[in-house]
């Protein structure tokens, strides 16, 4: 019956009729569709934001809480993009209701014991799952901004046993292990119970298909950063910073550093940063952070984001050293090089849709090419007025493409081509 309203608008668009009666094949489809007859994607979006409005509470399970950070966005201690639009719910018509993170009482043991055990069957956050089948009857859909969470809710949609459609945030391709002839048909449920699959990047896109995806469920989407946390783009100060926490290779930095004639800023956790060569030069300012989880308001865990950023503005360019990794890293941070309007030297990782050298804003290094990154370090060090005028591109791309604004409005599409399809 939807199908047959849609076919109705499009009265005057023979190619919009049949799209609308078979059914769009993919989210990028429509929103091609978007750029070729407004009127008619207008129309669409009218009825299935209508059918979203009746429906539209959605139940978020993530592998940090969202509530914390939200709270801290509110209090301008750190910028939006982690929230994967989530902020943005209400005004695009959605009411998100977060689930409990982390796991406490029996759940916290029952997550660990199957952590120790190394159960080969992946089960996702059962506190958060559970929670989520509890509220089932007064929600209407389940996304997940992190694909480590509803693996129970997946298996069951894809037998038939869970009405809500799921979207999932994909971050990583499947972790390699010896058990996988175990995991295959675990992850073959998984795919099919996710009505849309999102990713950050085109190449986990590619690891998803190969690992039996279906191709209309997959969608690519441009992450962006929180423009206005940063505020106004400022001039460069001197020097090379690097932060970060997740598949950080600040080893390889700090030897290069040591050997250069630029100055460097390392931040890191403390954890990180315990090995002598971190405080073997004078070119190498460390400066350690509090490993432990942080407090809105509160002068409590790892350094504030606000903090950090006065740290990065002061310099002329920001590092991304990285281990050599299946996984997408270093994302985060180039969103800081993005919103702070800074060059950036980074290693190369196949899950960066960015090409910062194509882009003008940067260079790429290889995973632990200590010599590359003493020449790059040499050459920031050498070139201000370059430096500079990459960081301004930098800055541009943020403003004009890769914020959290336009990553927030690719979400209704999806989630509204989800919905119809449920109902259909």
């Amino acid at each position: 019956m939807l199908r047959l309203l849609y076919a109705l608008l499009g009265i005057c668009d023979f190619r919009f009729i049949k799209l609308a009666i078979s059914g769009f094949n993919t989210d990028q489809e429509l929103l091609a569709y978007h750029g070729k007859n407004k009127f008619i994607y207008r129309s669409y979006r009218y009825y299935t934001l209508n059918i979203a409005v009746t429906c539209k509470r959605i139940l978020v399970l993530n592998n940090y809480p969202l509530d914390r950070v939200m709270r801290e966005v509110q209090l301008l201690e750190t910028p939006d993009h982690g929230l994967f639009g989530v902020d943005k719910f209400l005004e695009l018509g959605f009411e998100p209701v977060f689930l409990p993170f982390p796991a406490i009482g029996a759940w916290h043991i029952l997550q660990n014991l199957s952590r120790k055990l190394r159960l080969p069957i992946e089960l996702g956050d059962l506190q958060q799952q559970i929670t989520a089948l509890k509220l089932s009857k007064n929600a209407d859909m389940v996304f997940a901004p992190c694909g480590t969470q509803t693996h129970l809710l997946q298996y069951l949609r894809a037998l038939g046993l869970y009405r809500l459609p799921i979207v999932t945030l994909m971050h990583h391709p499947f972790p390699k292990g010896k058990l996988d002839f175990l995991r295959c048909w675990q992850r073959r449920l998984f795919l099919r119970g996710a009505d849309r699959l999102m990713t950050l990047s085109s190449a986990l896109v590619e690891d998803l298909k190969a690992a039996g995806a279906p191709e209309n469920k997959l969608t690519s989407l441009s992450w962006g950063t929180d423009v206005h946390f940063y505020g106004s783009w400022q001039s460069p100060g001197r020097g090379v910073i690097a932060t970060g926490r997740t598949g950080r290779d600040f080893k390889t930095f700090a030897k290069a550093v040591i050997r250069s004639q630029c100055l460097a800023t390392l931040i890191g956790l403390q954890s990180q940063l315990e090995d002598p060569i971190y405080r073997s030069s004078s070119n190498l300012t460390v400066i350690a952070t509090r490993d432990e989880q942080p407090v809105p308001g509160e002068n409590r865990g790892w350094m504030k984001y606000s903090d950090l950023c006065v740290h990065m503005r002061n310099h002329a360019a920001i590092a991304i050293p990285l281990f050599a990794q299946r996984n997408l890293a270093g994302l985060t941070s180039l969103m800081d090089v993005l919103g702070l309007g800074r060059a950036v030297l980074m290693t190369r990782n196949r899950h960066i849709d960015l090409d910062i050298e194509a882009e003008g804003i940067g260079f790429w290094l290889d995973p632990g090419d200590v010599d590359g990154w003493i020449q790059r370090l040499n050459w920031i060090h050498d070139h201000p007025h370059e430096v500079e005028t990459m960081g301004k591109r930098a800055r541009y791309l943020a403003e004009e493409h890769y914020n959290s604004d336009a990553f927030a409005a690719q979400l209704p599409v999806i989630f509204n081509n989800a919905l119809c399809a449920n109902l259909g």
